[in-house]
């Protein structure tokens, strides 16, 4: 089990601010160790842990296919020195990653009476993403086309949907947007 483990966080696992992850699809079948099993594992290796839903982009053979769903196995930073206990090699990675984003993309969202902030459930690897793999999973400003992972006090993300699509997610850059104010206004209005 030990070993398993050690072979699964090299193969991978991904390193953040907010600790270790490790991302499977959805039925991944008998090829792989589904996150059911990596969690048995950390059980028994006394590794503190939980698993979240996460989503990963589509494949590109998938085209206008929707993002892939999956479970993530992650391991909180703090709880990294119960891990390291059984894998000594994973101690200088950790200490490389003060500086990688944690675990969550963060989009402002209006609604009538505030902003709300919303953690979308995207794998922990999104950072390293390629642009058309952040621009299938929406994280594009919908206008400008501004890649929305990298975050200043202009462009931060926010949800404002289309009139017509009112449940369908589009982010924009706080510079499209007006930092969602308009639409904050527009929602005051109609109510």
């Amino acid at each position: 089990m030990q070993r398993r483990i050690v072979a699964t966080v090299n193969a991978s696992g991904v390193l953040c601010a907010g600790g270790l992850a490790l991302w499977r699809e959805a039925g991944c079948g008998e090829w792989k160790a589904t996150a059911g099993e990596i969690s048995a594992d950390l059980t028994l290796l006394e590794v503190p842990h939980y698993v979240v839903m996460a989503f990963r982009y589509p494949l590109a053979k998938s085209l206008g296919k929707w993002a892939r769903r999956g479970q993530e196995v992650r391991v909180d930073r703090e709880d990294l020195a119960h891990l390291v206990r059984w894998m000594p090699s994973l101690q200088q990675p950790i200490e490389q990653t003060q500086d990688v984003p944690g675990w969550g993309f963060v989009v402002f969202e209006p609604r009538r009476d505030s902003m709300a902030i919303i953690d979308l459930a995207l794998s922990v690897d999104w950072p390293r993403w390629s642009a058309k793999q952040a621009a299938a999973m929406g994280l594009m400003c919908a206008d400008c086309g501004h890649d929305l992972r990298n975050i200043d006090d202009a462009h931060c993300a926010y949800n404002i949907p289309l009139p017509e699509r009112p449940k369908k997610r589009r982010l924009v850059c706080g510079t499209c947007c007006n930092d969602g104010l308009d639409e904050l206004d527009r929602l005051v209005a109609r109510a």
